[in-house]
């Protein structure tokens, strides 16, 4: 009797023990599976979450913020020279090498096949904010149309002019945007004499760097 009495308390203890492993492993699996779900749950609410990070717009920076006025004077100084053979030389068109005649020379620069290609060259100096003037008889001084093609080939007019002793020099800032400054024109000759040449010219901040942009002419 005693036997059958502690066989049967100590099945009763191994079912109440199985009971309560199998009861902690169920609930040990909860817990597992419930963080699971947590971090499963987390993770979709991070990639779903917006972006912190705005895109801000980029600003240009205007003449002001990088250049002083005297900068830009000095500047203009140095490249009035080049400003005005470009300029000028594409108006009587003698800017290319060439063979021939004054008013009728062949472009022999190995890189002029068209007046496409001439305009490109231009555009290396020239701001493109404004119409090409050397072309337009209206607007070139020599009123002539300084290039053209003609039988598979590009010609220039070749016609020399200037102002023989003489000085142009830019004295002073006549105005100024964000991304263009015009500056006055004066003229000082050999004897010392000074004229105002009644010109603005203007350079224009554009793709990065500053280039050229037009001539006005007041008297005209």
């Amino acid at each position: 009797m005693r036997n059958r009495f502690m066989i049967a308390t100590l099945s009763t203890t191994l079912v109440l023990l199985g009971c309560a492993s199998t009861d902690n492993k169920e609930k040990k699996d909860e817990k597992v599976v419930h963080k699971k779900k947590e971090t499963k749950e987390v993770k979709q609410d991070a990639v779903s979450l917006p972006e912190e990070a705005e895109t801000k717009p980029v600003v240009d920076a205007t003449l002001s913020d990088l250049y002083t006025d005297e900068e830009l004077l000095a500047y203009a100084n140095d490249h009035l020279d080049d400003f005005w053979h470009v300029y000028y030389c594409y108006m009587a068109g003698t800017f290319f090498e060439g063979t021939g005649d004054f008013g009728n020379t062949l472009i022999t620069d190995p890189n002029i096949h068209s007046l496409q290609d001439i305009e490109n060259v231009w555009y290396q100096y020239f701001s493109r904010r404004y119409p090409i003037p050397y072309m337009d008889v209206n607007t070139n001084i020599y009123k002539e149309v300084p290039f053209w093609e003609e039988n598979g080939q590009v010609y220039e007019r070749y016609r020399i002019d200037g102002v023989v002793g003489s000085h142009l020099y830019f004295d002073h800032i006549e105005q100024k945007t964000d991304d263009e400054v015009w500056f006055s024109v004066y003229v000082e000759y050999v004897d010392g004499k000074i004229d105002d040449a009644n010109q603005q010219w203007s350079f224009i901040y554009d793709g990065g760097q500053l280039k050229y942009g037009t001539i006005v002419r007041n008297n005209q």
